[in-house]
């Protein structure tokens, strides 16, 4: 989440109201100081809010270029320490809300000019449109049907695109167009095209069923297919808002609540 919609000072306030209510935080990674077992064991039910994990990679020559960071690194550098450096002209490469979080972080940041390449059109773009048309009045400017095959020297080398048929996600494919490439020149590159789901752990947790690396969920509950197990937040929606996540916690607490008062009579 970006510094300028929570500060660290506001989610550490959030911490200690909820410590104040009786809730108890322990750390502790799962499955290396503590297992899946040892919880079940513990406790009658399990709240699964992993999130996602790391920034995709684009695959392309160049991304380990210095000047490169990726946009969850570099939202989070800003909301911990605004003597990031930014570069002059800035380009995104992403159409989400992270890709817009990034651009907005570094106009605030100082840049010139902050220039977002999206390989698809702008209704297709899976940013919210209130997140976008904010990004448009910080002054981000928006470039379409554009794709990223190598990163140069204070530049990036696109090629142009055309959609075509629907990919597996519903959304029109986008196709590089031949002998449409053109470099653009930047000195700061973000690149922002979603995250890995943390497969890994959701494998581990007793069969519970996935859909598209997601976890499957009854909505109005959070319950997952296995019942001892509840999940929300980004790794059941992919990657929305802090307040979607809360939504999915606050109703997964009640359903929790009403399970064990049932339980015991």
């Amino acid at each position: 989440m970006a510094e300028y919609k929570l500060r660290p000072s506001d989610s550490l306030r959030e911490v200690e109201l909820i410590r104040s209510l009786g809730v108890a935080f322990q750390q502790a990674e799962v499955g290396d100081r503590i297992s899946l077992d040892e919880l079940e064991g513990a406790f009658d039910c399990i709240f699964v809010g992993i999130g996602l994990g790391a920034m995709e990679r684009l695959g392309i020559p160049g991304e380990d270029r210095p000047e490169v960071i990726d946009a969850l690194r570099f939202i989070a550098h800003y909301k911990t320490s605004h003597e990031v450096r930014v570069g002059r002209v800035v380009v995104v490469i992403g159409g989400g809300n992270t890709a817009i979080d990034a651009a907005n972080a570094a106009r605030r940041l100082g840049a010139e000019e902050v220039h977002v390449f999206y390989r698809r059109t702008e209704r297709e773009m899976p940013a919210f449109p209130l997140e976008y048309e904010h990004s448009k009045v910080e002054g981000v400017q928006f470039h379409w049907l554009a794709q990223p095959v190598e990163i140069l020297d204070r530049a990036v080398r696109f090629t142009a695109t055309r959609l075509g048929p629907p990919d597996g996600s519903g959304r029109r494919k986008a196709e590089p167009a031949p002998g449409s490439e053109f470099a653009f020149v930047c000195d700061m590159v973000i690149p922002a095209v979603g995250q890995s789901r943390l497969i890994k752990l959701l494998n581990q947790t007793r069969g519970i069923r996935l859909d598209g690396g997601l976890i499957a969920i009854d909505r109005p509950t959070g319950q997952t297919n296995n019942p001892k197990y509840y999940a929300g937040g980004d790794c059941v929606n992919g990657g929305r808002e802090v307040v979607d996540a809360v939504a999915d916690g606050k109703r997964a607490a009640m359903a929790m609540v009403h399970r064990l008062e049932a339980q015991r009579g």
